[in-house]
């Protein structure tokens, strides 16, 4: 491509990677060549003789030639290897690491043909493109005969080393990377210092912790991979074949600190309770692990990205879309009080070109991000709806137990006071929806849900597959249909009803504090005997709730402070829980049709639409029939109130 155009491709590939990019595609490149070591080291000579310390990596695996090196470094898809998208795409290193170091990168290898190494050093001019360094060269008798890109490593002192030497002891075949920063005196040890990234090597360390899933293994044995890190006072007690000191110009002596990197699998604690679910025809599976009391959830917490758990996409043995927010768990139908505990690790198929149409995930280009082959987005939504569906028996039972350990006396009699309430107010939510019926007159497409008679559903194994229905049990035989002239399954209107959940207070943390509610449709909550599907849960601390208590305790200021919090809670939970119902009884109501004859209906979409966090609490602000009822059972509990 035209010069000026590479130097803004690299640009882009370098701004989509995101931080230690370079420290993934150094470290995979590495690996595919047959190492047994990776060292991201530090340069010892330019440290003892300029006091500069240059980030190297250094492995013992095949090498490259002195005919490879140069295609290697300046020419995208140059490194020998298959490119495809499910395998290299010929960019990731060059384009993560030559923005950060425009002074150059040095490259050594070697190999059974080059034992004496072959060198070379690619930079950026001053006019902004990238080019090889040129060394003279001479015959025998100090004549000039031109000038070569690619050399044997020399002794180079403007630049504080002799190039020869940096070649440790443990390699007889591999690759050198020297990476040089802006100048002859640019630190690097550290990382890329771009004011947007300020990498460090506690954060190099961590990365490559949570990336590599589980480090490969060579003859029965991991590839050991280190990070030295440097440090300017000798630890007391560490060995001193571990740990070795460097003199800096100025005196100061620098330690050498080896750290091992061994892949996130490894910090699972072997106490962890773990499982598997298939969530789709495709073979996705879901890997769990749950860490019980008093373990702690992560082990060997120091070297690691965070001390707590993940949930990952597992993409050849790399870690992608690394998250640990609420939302995510809740997905899966992990409550909030076990999701501290709870690790999920999710391997989909990946996509390859050698069998096109079957289903898969792939990267992009930047290996930042998972998309799905003609698809882009990862479809979270249906593998946490599977993984519910088939929610492990362990991770249930350890729901349960954390939150026996929260409930308050009365919520036992709270849940009864519900179940017995809806149980009355079921009939005015039934609504009309379209289910499968072999005499029915109207075609349409299964939505995945169920209505009829329920069964009885049963705890097991974190196994086979279903769809949950009511409280206490499964979901009916009857399929639920998307009205369609085209659909492929007849049906009838009917009016059907399903379960309902429960309610619970607790305070929100800060980033859902200004919501008054949420809604978790996947939790399960068994109280008085009945189990309950899904939970709404309101927000304690919220100022409407705060206000709404102190009124209520001026209206009855001789009655039991908490015992009129507990009438508050119960009727605004009742409240916000006929919301719910209400607006889930929704789903699959037929509509007007359009001006082409199309039935329309409200589909679970609109549904979520409803009972949103924003949604759910507007719906809680201004009830006057919350107030007629704090009235009503106020009085009966409290007696006359003393203002109005």
């Amino acid at each position: 491509m035209p010069t000026e155009a590479v130097l803004h491709l690299i640009r882009q590939a370098y701004e989509a990677g995101g931080p230690y990019q370079w420290a993934r595609e150094a470290w995979k490149n590495s690996e595919e060549s047959g190492a047994t070591i990776i060292q991201f080291g530090i340069e010892e000579q330019a440290a003892e003789s300029l006091g500069v310390l240059r980030r190297t990596i250094m492995d013992n695996g095949e090498g490259m030639s002195d005919e490879d090196l140069p295609v290697f470094l300046t020419a995208f898809g140059g490194g020998g290897k298959p490119i495809g998208v499910d395998g290299n795409f010929g960019q990731g290193f060059k384009s993560s690491v030559l923005h950060w170091n425009p002074f150059g990168v040095v490259v050594i290898s070697y190999t059974p043909q080059c034992p004496d190494g072959a060198m070379l050093w690619i930079y950026r001019d001053p006019k902004g493109n990238y080019a090889l360094k040129e060394w003279e060269t001479e015959d025998q008798n100090g004549e000039f005969t031109g000038m070569r890109e690619v050399v044997v490593p020399f002794a180079d002192e403007e630049h504080g080393c002799d190039w020869s030497k940096i070649r440790p002891d443990w390699m007889k075949t591999g690759t050198i990377i020297v990476l040089l920063g802006s100048g002859p005196h640019c630190d690097t040890w550290m990382g890329d210092q771009d004011p947007s990234r300020r990498e460090t090597v506690d954060g190099l360390v961590r990365f490559l912790n949570s990336r590599l899933i589980e480090i490969p293994k060579r003859d029965g044995k991991s590839i050991e991979t280190t990070v030295i890190d440097s440090y300017t006072k000798l630890a007391r007690g560490r060995r001193e074949t571990k740990d070795k000191t460097v003199t800096l110009p100025d005196g100061e002596a620098r330690v050498w600190r080896p750290r091992r990197v061994h892949g996130l699998r490894h910090f699972i604690p072997d106490s962890a309770v773990r499982g598997t679910v298939t969530v789709d025809d495709h073979g996705t599976k879901v890997d769990w692990f749950y860490v019980p009391e008093p373990n702690a959830p992560v082990g060997y917490t120091a070297d690691y990205i965070e001390q707590l758990p993940v949930v990952v996409v597992d993409y050849q043995g790399e870690a992608y879309h690394a998250d640990r927010s609420k939302s995510r768990y809740r997905q899966f139908g992990i409550s909030d009080e076990i999701m501290r505990r709870t690790w999920l690790i999710i391997r989909p198929p990946v996509f390859s070109d050698a069998h096109p149409t079957r289903w898969g995930v792939l990267t992009q280009a930047s290996r930042h991000t998972l998309i799905v082959k003609g698809e882009m987005d990862l479809p979270w939504e249906q593998w946490g709806n599977a993984f519910w569906d088939q929610f492990p028996e362990e991770l249930q039972k350890a729901q349960d137990a954390a939150r026996a350990k929260e409930s308050s006396p009365g919520v036992s009699l709270m849940a009864k006071n519900l179940a017995r309430i809806f149980d009355r107010l079921n009939p005015r939510f039934k609504a009309p929806r379209i289910v499968s019926s072999t005499v029915g007159r109207v075609m349409g497409e299964p939505t995945g849900s169920f209505a009829g008679t329920p069964g009885t559903r049963s705890s097991g194994p974190s196994t086979g597959s279903g769809t949950h229905g009511g409280p206490g049990g499964t979901a009916g035989s009857r399929h639920i249909l998307a009205p369609a002239t085209s659909g492929r399954v007849t049906g009838a209107s009917t009016p059907v009803r399903g379960g309902y959940p429960t309610f619970k207070w607790k305070p929100f943390d800060a980033d859902e504090d200004k919501y008054l509610a949420r809604y978790e449709r996947k939790e399960t909550v068994k109280e008085g005997g009945v189990e309950y599907r899904g939970v709404v849960y309101l927000n304690r601390r919220h100022p409407v709730f705060r206000q709404e208590l102190s009124y209520w305790e001026g209206v009855w200021p001789k009655a039991d402070t908490a015992k009129v919090q507990a009438l508050v809670e119960e009727v605004y939970g009742e409240e916000a829980v006929a919301h719910v119902v209400h607006a889930q009884r929704l789903d699959g109501t037929p509509l007007t049709k359009t001006e082409e004859g199309e039935p329309q209906f409200i589909g679970g979409h609109d549904v979520e639409e409803l009972i949103t966090p924003t949604a759910l609490s507007a719906a809680l602000l201004g009830l006057v029939n919350v107030e007629q009822r704090m009235h009503t059972r106020g009085g009966h509990r409290f007696g006359p109130r003393v203002h109005a």
